[in-house]
């Protein structure tokens, strides 16, 4: 019996080949029929698609640009229909600089890869296991792949979600298909200071950067390193960063060096990390000489490792015993100057999981300097009585530089001043008094794991009049989220392809109610601000923020979309929200220049996605200084726009049936009393 369902159409029915073996005719479907590659039925006479001419399997025309990947129409190749596949294929359309592309990924392939169309014409394929991923900070819907010639192309989607699956689905494939928890890789991080005081280092580093450690990451910061090179180097920043790297051997690599004059900053890392690490930049702010020498200042290094931003930041403040005033101001002008390693106008101290800082800060310590030589030479018991009178716990304590940041109690000798060669303190026509000057400090996010192993000095090291400090601490980072809609068509084979999961959009958002600034710093000319708040976080769809209150610094958000918009997110699975922050900035709005940032905070999302509100009070932070308060409420909400306009829909009609039950079943109502003139009185 002839099947009457459909006609061919087009190029009187040009078959089409699949490359494997199967033949597809161009068809108008007449009857009902359900397509193969999304299950879904094809309904309506005149609805277009394709038919396979050996085993009859029909295709939706909408479904045809995942079905096939194409050159031209004469090679075309057949991803589904007809053929047998244990996995699905996952097609992207992106753009580049100058073209519109395809990013194709293919789990079923030996090994897994990804194919790239651009322009439909040309076509360039690379295992996942050697394609490298960065996001760049400040767009959330472009990615820079790195494919095996180590070429660099940057696509952009068309949505953060898109981008977030791909990832996720190319990250997956490439470590053999094993999905890791959101936060579950313990790192050892080592942070090193030392003042070299313009001398060469001696021969070997192992009793300051022990190589048996095994450590995943280590930062090293020196000052005053400025000396004839040696072995060859053609500076005295290749010198040391080649000492560094000659002590660690050869299972290390650079990811980055950087220099303020004699102040030195190297980051390494293990090999075995060493692609999972992207997005790296560095930065330099000089605080010396009428502000612009660098003699003194900070050098900063930031980069992401798998899904967690670190920083490194290395100094030189002012010296001298009485010039803490002017120690403080440097802190500040270094993380003032010390821009563009992440988000747009956020400053390093607020953006980062964890941010290290270290270097030869020059906190004394205000006691008689004869007391502080014998207590200094007396052990931890003599250690224990100068901490009281440490400067920098003095300014900590005042919140007076460094807020929020963290420093354990130097639990060994003043690292300064030694007489070089020994491990006194000399008397001589300086007396000065020993203080620890070398000091490491560090800030993290609010659930950030970190934990501090070791905090000590290195007192075998005896060319400089300083000792080098060292810590280590684990950290845990975060990775890769591999959401459901990308794991379950990968690893379910009763999953054929793209499946609803995949093309739906998460419409649950956080709504925040109730919000409002307290003590905001002023910007105008009046003593006022004109404040709006915006809202980043990699867990949302875009940037939000807040309409203007103009003329206060403590401004206040009615209810309402209009005023605070919903927090759309990319994904909205528990787990995955659980580890994830919300970020607020503060702006002063200006009407003809640039909108000046006031400050910045982050609140965590744990514990907030169980749709029960929740009160929140944050404390911005400017440029390292407090800068006001934000308060209101927080509430997870599910299912999102969709969900209000189908309750929205439902009580219209509700409403609308009643209105219809007064009219025509009321019986004090009559319709013939409308006709009547007295019914509309004058």
């Amino acid at each position: 019996m002839p099947d009457d369902s459909w006609e061919p159409t087009g190029k009187k029915g040009m078959l089409i080949s699949s490359g494997q073996g199967h033949k597809f005719l161009r068809c108008t479907f007449k009857k009902p029929t359900k397509c193969k590659w999304c299950k879904g039925f094809i309904w309506g006479l005149g609805k277009q698609g394709l038919r396979c001419a050996e085993c009859s399997c029909t295709i939706h025309k909408k479904c045809e640009i995942q079905v096939f990947t194409s050159s031209d129409d004469s090679r075309k190749r057949c991803s589904k229909a007809g053929v047998k596949r244990d996995r699905a294929t996952f097609s992207f359309k992106v753009k580049t600089k100058f073209h519109d592309a395809l990013l194709e990924v293919d789990p079923s392939s030996a090994p897994p890869c990804v194919s790239i169309y651009v322009n439909t014409k040309s076509k360039q394929q690379f295992p996942c296991s050697s394609m490298r991923l960065e996001k760049p900070p400040n767009s959330m819907r472009s990615l820079e792949i790195r494919g095996a010639g180590d070429d660099l192309r940057n696509f952009l989607f068309a949505s953060r979600r898109e981008r977030e699956q791909f990832t996720a689905c190319v990250r997956y494939l490439s470590q053999g298909g094993v999905a890791k928890p959101v936060s579950s890789t313990p790192l050892k991080v080592f942070m090193g200071t030392w003042n070299m005081g313009d001398a060469a280092p001696p021969d070997s580093l192992e009793a300051f950067i022990d190589p048996l450690e095994n450590y995943d990451l280590v930062c090293v910061c020196v000052q005053e390193a400025e000396y004839k090179p040696r072995n060859g180097a053609q500076s005295c920043e290749e010198d040391w960063f080649r000492c560094v790297e000659r002590c660690l051997g050869p299972k290390y690599v650079r990811v980055a060096g950087y220099s303020l004059w004699s102040i030195r900053v190297i980051v390494l890392v293990r090999k075995d990390h060493r692609d999972t690490v992207g997005n790296i930049k560095f930065t330099r702010e000089a605080t010396g000489i009428a502000g612009v020498a660098g003699n003194k200042g900070g050098v900063a290094i930031a980069f992401q490792i798998r899904e967690t931003k670190l920083c490194f930041v290395g100094c030189h403040l002012a010296a001298h015993q009485d010039k803490v005033a002017q120690r403080n101001s440097d802190f500040f002008e270094i993380i003032e100057g010390c821009t563009g390693l992440g988000w747009k106008d956020f400053w390093i101290t607020n953006e980062f999981h964890h941010i290290f800082w270290s270097g030869d800060l020059n906190y004394r310590i205000a006691y008689d300097r004869a007391q502080v030589v014998q207590m200094s030479m007396a052990g931890p018991t003599g250690w224990n009585g100068l901490y009281p009178y440490d400067q920098l716990q003095d300014q900590l304590g005042k919140e007076n530089v460094f807020i929020e940041f963290n420093e354990s109690q130097p639990l060994f000798q003043p690292t300064y001043r030694y007489a070089r060669g020994q491990n006194i303190y000399p008397d001589d026509a300086k007396q000065r008094i020993p203080s620890w000057c070398d000091r490491v400090l560090w800030k993290s996010l609010s659930e950030e794991h970190i934990v501090q192993e070791t905090y000590t000095s290195c007192q075998s090291v005896l060319t400089s009049d300083h000792r080098p400090v060292l810590s280590v601490f684990e950290i845990r980072v975060r990775n890769q989220y591999y959401p459901p809609s990308v794991l379950n068509p990968i690893t379910s084979p009763s999953v054929g392809g793209l499946n609803d999961i995949w093309d739906s959009e998460p419409r649950s958002y956080f709504m925040i109610r109730n919000l409002a600034g307290h003590d905001l710093d002023s910007k105008d000319h009046n003593g006022k601000s004109d404040p709006y708040v915006t809202f980043v976080s990699p867990c949302l769809q875009d940037t939000y923020k807040t309409s203007v209150k103009y003329n206060t610094l403590n401004p206040s958000w009615e209810g309402g979309e209009k005023h605070i918009p919903f927090l759309y997110l990319t994904f909205d699975e528990p787990e995955y929200l659980e580890s994830e922050y919300i970020f607020f900035s503060v702006y002063d709005y200006d009407r003809t220049s640039p909108d000046d940032p006031l400050g910045q905070a982050h609140l965590s999302l744990k514990g907030l996605s169980d749709g029960k509100p929740h009160n929140f009070c944050v404390r911005l932070l400017g440029a390292g200084a407090v800068s006001g308060i934000l308060t209101g409420t927080i509430q997870f909400i599910a299912g999102g726009k969709k969900l209000l306009f189908f309750f929205f829909f439902i009580f219209s009609f509700l409403a609308f049936r009643g209105v219809l039950f007064f009219f025509f079943f009321s019986p004090s109502f009559s319709f013939l009393s409308l006709l009547s003139p007295h019914s509309f009185p004058l």
